[in-house]
């Protein structure tokens, strides 16, 4: 069927969208616009923040007041702990990415829209469905009408998942699945709209590095989630149907539960730290004003971490009695440091000798290297079955996982919502507030790890290498924790300011910011290293010879556009930028 107008020409998509669908509160639903789509994910994954970042800082408060508990319950406790992790996993983390990979493959891409634009909405209501099951529980146990959400942790092992009754387990069960099965569909949405649609001018290694991790990304989500689904789907069915699976009592096998939850578990990790790394990766080399080091390599590295994570799962389960198949895994554990070495390095070589601009995406995408080796460092312990053994269900792990998560993936993740939320927006926000978001969170986030890892190996100064267990309430074994509790917590409202003052930005932005979609223009003129999302196709990939010719052929011109910005060497955020400071 043709679909010219009565004009007789193709309707144009935005033109649709604009003047003849529908308006108000109904274009928001109703849309298929991947720019609207991707604003509606941004939206939903900082209202998830929010939420998420108050329930850590309410139970942090209850483990730094005294050892035992005070605000909480027990079971309170455990509640919060996992609704937190639900939450900051897979309603932050992963929407956060939804929202770039929406807004930006497009325009990366050279194509008007996603592959399958209804497919792409549903991913993003899939969202609220979900938060929706997640927490009316919680509203429900405030009120008194019912009893507290689900509390057997963002893993649910059984047969804790089992032995709890109520509707919050299992409107938590449900609230992932939904989100689970309307993920798969948007990651099968962008893994063919770059397969397919993009513009055949780019070539594979044509792509940007964010394309490239974006491809990745999709192909993990792709192969892990269905594992999560099987899980939760057979906890369901045992819980409400009598069906056995993972009950010992009534013939199933816990360790069932760990083979399928860890091969969804591990991939899924690297699902949310991946296009972190592929943001700092565009930032540091926009903002160093070199190509990145060694594309090819860096390409190289991370499909051989994508497909070594899918082997390294049951390092989660060498406390189960793993035989000699422990060392397989123990060997694709200690290879995967390989792949992130080379990223490293790529990353290093790429500012080295640059002209960096510490604004405050680069601020972040330099935290994402630091925060990578760090957690490459102490994540070794639990590739090996020995030291893993000694660290199992401590707070070690903790500290671990959340430097990994956090600093990886979602310190990636801020460094894009500052370098394209002005193209999102059409708005500028205020540097000298977004700079001390930065410097907050880092701080606040890096020190809250490093405690909370002191607390679980026993060097916690003055704890008497007491060690503090995992998912534990209280620590009256150990009262002597509570000095280390008191600075993990200190530093969590150090980051929570950081985060006020980074919502109070954004929504300041909206309506006071300067209008205007690149702020990097002026900073960046001159130096030959296109960008899709800003300056269209065609594009041609940097290279080290343009860049050099560029400086050499505007470099005069590039310093005085400089200097007439009031942008020096020490990295101020460029002409808008400056601006927003005023």
């Amino acid at each position: 069927m043709s679909t010219e107008t009565a004009t007789g020409h193709e309707p144009d998509h935005d033109d649709h969208d604009d003047h003849h669908g529908p308006t108000g509160w109904r274009y928001w639903l109703y849309t298929t616009d991947h720019k609207v789509i991707g604003i509606i994910y941004l939206w939903h994954a900082l209202a998830a923040f929010a939420i998420g970042g108050l329930a850590a800082l309410i139970f942090r408060t209850d483990l730094a007041v005294a050892p035992d508990t005070v605000y909480l319950s027990l079971l309170g406790y455990n509640s919060l702990v996992s609704v937190h992790a639900l939450t900051m996993i897979f309603f932050v983390i992963l929407p956060l990415q939804g929202a770039f990979f929406n807004y930006f493959i497009p325009l990366f891409l050279g194509v008007e829209e996603m592959a399958w634009p209804r497919m792409n909405a549903l991913g993003a209501w899939g969202i609220s469905a979900g938060l929706i099951l997640l927490y009316t529980p919680m509203v429900g146990n405030l009120i008194g009408a019912t009893g507290v959400p689900t509390a057997a942790g963002w893993f649910q092992y059984p047969p804790l998942n089992s032995m709890m009754h109520g509707i919050g387990q299992d409107a938590g069960i449900i609230g992932i699945a939904v989100f689970g099965i309307t993920s798969t569909g948007s990651a099968a949405n962008f893994f063919v709209t770059i397969l397919n649609e993009r513009d055949p001018s780019l070539g594979w290694f044509d792509l940007p590095p964010f394309i490239w991790f974006t491809v990745f990304t999709n192909i993990l989500a792709l192969y892990s989630i269905p594992w999560l689904l099987d899980a939760w789907g057979m906890v369901w069915l045992e819980r409400n149907l009598s069906m056995a699976f993972f009950t010992p009592r009534a013939g199933g096998d816990p360790l069932l539960y760990q083979w399928i939850f860890w091969t969804f578990g591990h991939p899924e990790v690297y699902v949310l730290v991946l296009p972190g790394m592929g943001i700092a990766a565009e930032v540091i080399s926009r903002f160093s004003e070199r190509p990145i080091y060694g594309y090819k390599a860096l390409i190289g590295s991370i499909t051989f971490v994508s497909v070594a994570s899918i082997g390294v799962w049951a390092h989660h389960m060498f406390a189960t009695g793993l035989a000699a198949s422990r060392y397989a895994f123990m060997i694709f554990s200690m290879a995967i440091f390989v792949g992130f070495g080379i990223y490293i390095f790529c990353m290093i070589a790429t500012m080295w000798k640059g002209r960096i601009h510490l604004t405050t995406p680069m601020l972040f995408s330099i935290a994402v290297v630091v925060g990578l080796l760090y957690s490459g460092m102490d994540g070794a312990f639990f590739g090996q079955p020995a030291t893993d053994l000694q660290f199992h269900s401590t707070y070690f792990v903790v500290g671990h996982f959340h430097f990994t998560i956090v600093t990886v993936g979602l310190f990636g993740l801020l460094a894009g919502i500052y370098y394209w939320y002005p193209r999102m927006t059409g708005r500028m926000y205020n540097t000298r507030l977004a700079k001390f978001h930065a410097f907050a969170t880092i701080f606040g986030m890096m020190g809250l790890f490093f405690a909370m890892s002191m607390i679980g190996d026993g060097s916690f100064p003055g704890a008497g290498g007491e060690i503090m267990m995992r998912r534990y309430a209280t620590y009256v074994y150990a009262p002597s924790l509570q000095t280390g509790h008191i600075v993990a917590t200190g530093f969590a409202y150090l980051a929570g300011v950081g985060q006020i003052a980074f919502f109070v930005n954004l929504l300041w932005s909206l309506r006071a910011g300067e209008p205007l979609e690149n702020p990097w223009d002026d900073l960046l003129s001159g130096q030959r290293m296109p960008s899709p999302e800003w300056d269209g196709l065609p594009y041609t990939p940097p290279t080290p010879l343009s860049v050099r010719e560029a400086a050499a052929d505007g470099g005069d011109m590039k310093g005085a556009a400089a200097a007439n910005a009031g942008v020096t060497d020490g990295g101020q955020e460029g002409n808008a930028a400056s601006g927003g400071d005023d």
